[in-house]
C-alpha cells in the first residue's frame, strides 16, 4: 500500500525523495516523512496536527501539534518547512483531481433535459 501511495504522490507532483503520502484524503489525512524513511531517525507526522515550527538551531526544529505537544526533531527548519509545503502540494493536487472527477461524473449522470443527477430516474408508466 505504501509503495502505491508513493507511486500517486509521483505522478501528481513529481517528488520521490522524502515523498509525503495521502493515507485518506477525504478526510485530511496525509503524512509526510523527517528524513529519508529508510533511516531508522525518520519520523512520519500528520500534515493536519502540525500547528507551528521554530528552528531551534542550525539542525533542530520545534514542533508544537495542535494539541498543545511539542518535539524537538533532528531536522533543519527549512527541511522541515520544505516537507510541510509538499505535503500542503500534494493536498492541493489531490483534492483538486477529486473535485474535477465529481464535476465530470456529475455531467456524465446529468440529463440532457436538465435534470439533476438526484432527480434522473425512469419515468413513471401507468398500467
Amino acid at each position: 500500500m505504501y509503495e502505491g501511495r508513493k507511486k500517486g504522490t509521483k505522478q501528481l507532483i513529481n517528488i520521490t525523495h522524502k515523498a509525503p503520502i495521502a493515507i485518506d484524503p477525504t478526510s485530511s489525512i496525509f503524512f509526510f516523512p523527517t528524513t529519508s524513511p529508510l533511516r531508522p531517525q525518520c519520523i512520519w507526522l500528520s500534515h493536519e496536527h502540525v500547528a507551528t515550527y521554530d528552528r531551534l538551531d542550525s539542525k533542530h526544529t520545534t514542533i508544537t501539534f495542535r494539541n498543545r505537544q511539542t518535539i524537538d526533531i533532528a531536522v533543519s527548519c527549512s527541511s522541515f518547512e520544505n516537507q510541510l509545503h509538499r505535503t500542503s502540494f500534494l493536498k492541493t493536487k489531490l483534492i483538486q483531481r477529486i473535485e474535477e472527477t465529481k464535476r465530470k461524473s456529475f455531467y456524465l449522470f446529468s440529463d440532457p433535459n436538465g435534470a439533476k443527477p438526484s432527480e434522473v430516474m425512469s419515468k413513471y408508466v401507468p398500467r
